[in-house]
């Protein structure tokens, strides 16, 4: 196609001298050299028209031509894309199958600012459960007795024990070893009932306990923690 665009081409002036061979073939006794001009000048439009007409055209054709060929190397650049992409994940997934571990998530959560304390496993069975535990659990020595804990015993291990209807059964041992020689409730001192309900409460909401469950209890702790008994100096009313 030709490079110059002819939507920019000039109207010559056919009466210049450049000119004067082809209107002397057209020059007469009834047609002077002026109206040879205008007629030439028409001529040209005429033919300039059809030009710039076929030039757009062409240059139409050329640009769809171009933009076609673009989409098609974008979508074929895509589908590469896609296959490399499917690729690397079926990769992944085979080597996620074969190291879990490598490729286990790690939580988002924030580094403790204090001290961790985990209560006995039996105690956390309890919670989980919904069930009564016995506070001891959550003291500061229950704590410490927890974190001494051997973990290398097996906690698949099972021991007989007898339930609360008086039959015996096999319950696993990392569920009832913790509940040997515990102090009961009534026998704690204010200091380690202050201990468990801390303890106890963050458990509580770490098991997912209801809102207004755990709002009951700290009531319930806040009024023992406030009466004028556990402040008193008398140690036979504490």
């Amino acid at each position: 196609m030709q490079a110059e665009d002819l939507n920019l081409a000039v109207h010559p002036d056919f009466s210049l001298e450049d000119f004067s061979d082809a209107c002397l073939q057209l020059t007469n006794n009834t047609i002077d050299d002026e109206q040879v001009a205008g007629i030439l000048g028409i001529l040209w439009d005429i033919q300039n028209a059809k030009d710039v007409q076929r030039w757009n055209a062409c240059r139409e054709e050329e640009t769809q031509m171009a933009r076609d060929l673009a989409e098609q190397a974008a979508e074929e650049l895509a589908q590469h894309q896609r296959c490399l992409r499917d690729e690397e994940e079926a990769i992944l997934a085979e080597e996620d199958k074969k190291n879990k571990a490598k490729y286990a998530p790690v939580p988002d959560i924030e580094v403790p600012s204090g001290p961790v304390n985990i209560p006995a496993p039996y105690a956390t069975h309890k919670l989980k459960k919904g069930e009564y535990c016995k506070l001891y659990f959550f003291t500061n020595v229950g704590l410490a007795e927890a974190e001494s804990f051997n973990a290398s015993i097996n906690d698949e291990a099972l021991t007989l024990l007898k339930a609360d209807n008086g039959q015996h059964v096999w319950v696993p041992v990392s569920n009832s070893r913790d509940k040997l020689a515990v102090i009961k409730d009534k026998d704690l001192t204010w200091e380690q009932f202050g201990e468990a309900a801390v303890c106890l409460m963050n458990t509580m909401r770490e098991h997912d306990w209801q809102k207004d469950r755990v709002d009951m209890h700290v009531k319930f702790w806040t009024a023992l923690e406030e009466h004028p008994w556990c402040h008193s100096p008398h140690n036979h009313q504490k």
